[in-house]
């Protein structure tokens, strides 16, 4: 396979973009782009005014702001001002050189207004949707579902060993991995899947750039077999919010779950689980690790206990989308 570089982004991108990106270069004493939140609220009152993101692109649309604005109710409508929106609309010389720099790196980019934007994300997750993705690698394996397995980035001997068996399993099963791409459980189970032939989606929450250069990664990017994709920016570095708040677009993605190791009560590995399973997602837990009582202790919470067989992962029904 060679990366090729997306060579256009629609108009509703660019305005995402424009209104949400941070860019590396940008100004100190600019207005702050539009938190997801503050995005949403934006899109609600587009919407209501029948209009796309991409409209606010027009020159006359400056017009039109302090009407759209007034659909915009509490304190939202005082943090949405039009000034405010004007100022980051144009910000186009450092949209043009931040897609360069994606784009020439290999990076594709979609907002919630494509149709090619993952269906999953907007049946599962409706408005908390990411306003943006970035990726790199085939954007077909979004669509594709499989197993989260997800766990500690330090796991215990055991927890290693077993984690690398279902990996393989994975891959010889065609069940795709879903996982966060961190270093431990997340990037153990993807490779071990990747290596015996399978493929895997990876959920980022810091430098997807760097992170798809290692050459674990890269290899199976250009073999086709693995896809990585962030909602932040992507030279964005560690930060535990981001990291945190990925953990329900991992099990967005996919069909159902399987925490390998956790610690009860704290870590995003736990944060995540529990999250997932009020939203009544379908998540197994492997138990019965001495080294890992917290893994026992999500039963508790409602998970279900791992099978001895990983093919039982599968034998029972997905849980449905949400109304």
């Amino acid at each position: 396979m060679t990366v090729v570089a997306q060579t256009a982004i629609s108009a509703d991108t660019q305005s995402a973009l424009l209104l949400s990106a941070p860019f590396r270069n940008r100004s100190k004493e600019g207005p702050a782009p539009l938190t997801p939140l503050e995005y949403n609220e934006l899109a609600a009152a587009l919407h209501a005014e029948s209009m796309r993101p991409g409209d606010l692109l027009d020159p006359s649309a400056a017009s039109s702001l302090p009407k759209l604005v007034a659909r915009i109710s509490g304190n939202m409508r005082d943090r949405l001002t039009a000034d405010r929106l004007i100022r980051l609309l144009e910000r186009g010389g450092q949209l043009a050189l931040a897609l360069t720099h994606w784009t020439s790196s290999g990076i594709w980019i979609v907002s919630r207004a494509d149709e090619t934007y993952p269906s999953r994300y907007k049946r599962k997750l409706g408005r908390s949707a990411p306003p943006i993705v970035y990726g790199i690698g085939p954007p077909a394996l979004i669509e594709r579902g499989g197993l989260a397995v997800v766990g500690s980035r330090e796991p215990d001997a055991s927890s290693q060993e077993y984690t690398e068996r279902l990996g393989r399993w994975a891959g010889s099963s065609n069940v795709q991995i879903v996982s966060g791409a961190a270093r431990g459980v997340d990037e153990t189970s993807m490779v071990a899947c990747i290596n015996a032939g399978g493929t895997a989606l990876g959920i980022v929450a810091e430098r997807l750039l760097k992170l798809s250069m290692r050459r674990e990664f890269r290899e199976g990017i250009l073999a086709d077999r693995l896809t990585l994709i962030s909602s932040f920016d992507p030279d964005s570095g560690f930060n535990v919010g981001n990291a945190m708040g990925r953990n329900r677009w991992i099990y967005a993605l996919a069909d159902r779950a399987l925490v390998v190791a956790c610690s009860e009560g704290r870590g995003g590995t736990w944060a995540g689980a529990v999250e997932a399973l009020k939203r009544r997602e379908l998540v197994y837990v492997r138990t019965g690790n001495p080294a890992r009582p917290g893994n026992d202790a999500l039963v508790a919470h409602g998970a279900s206990p791992g099978p001895i067989e990983f093919s039982e992962l599968f034998t029972l029904p997905v849980v449905p989308d949400p109304p």
